[in-house]
């Protein structure tokens, strides 16, 4: 049973605020690949796992398309219980990277997933709730 539920707290960081920076995002301007071939958010995504402490990796995660396309490089900061907080227009590099894991902690240090603005790293140009407050998540009735 113990490992079980070890296992289970540890998957995809059920009850901890999870990273899920989008893998298929390419760079405002930018329609082509690399020169590797790997596309703007993939770089961003393994820069992001590869700058991460040990007690954030885990927690870090692609996601393929966050449809936000025209604003890329975008990732979303999300935790049960909070609103999900959409990153937007990031460059694809280290400076980036950073800020993403920084707004991770802030983030979770949060009780409702709201970062206020003077605490958003430069490197985040844009960062909003993807719901915003007031709008429900279910479907209207039929």
């Amino acid at each position: 049973m113990a490992g079980e539920e070890k296992g289970r707290v540890g998957r995809a960081g059920r009850g901890g605020a999870m990273l899920r920076v989008c893998v298929t995002c390419r760079w405002q301007g930018r329609d082509s690949l690399d020169d590797s071939g790997v596309r703007p958010g993939q770089h961003l995504h393994d820069l992001v796992k590869a700058r991460a402490r040990p007690d954030q990796a885990d927690r870090i995660h692609g996601i393929v398309c966050l449809t936000h396309c025209l604003n890329a490089c975008n990732a979303v900061a999300m935790q049960r219980g909070k609103m999900p907080l959409l990153m937007t227009r990031m460059a694809p590099d280290a400076a980036a990277a950073d800020a993403l894991l920084e707004m991770l902690d802030r983030f979770a240090a949060s009780e409702t997933g709201e970062v206020a603005d003077a605490e958003v790293p430069e490197a985040i140009p844009a960062a909003r709730p993807l719901i915003p407050q007031g709008v429900g998540r279910g479907r209207p009735p039929s």
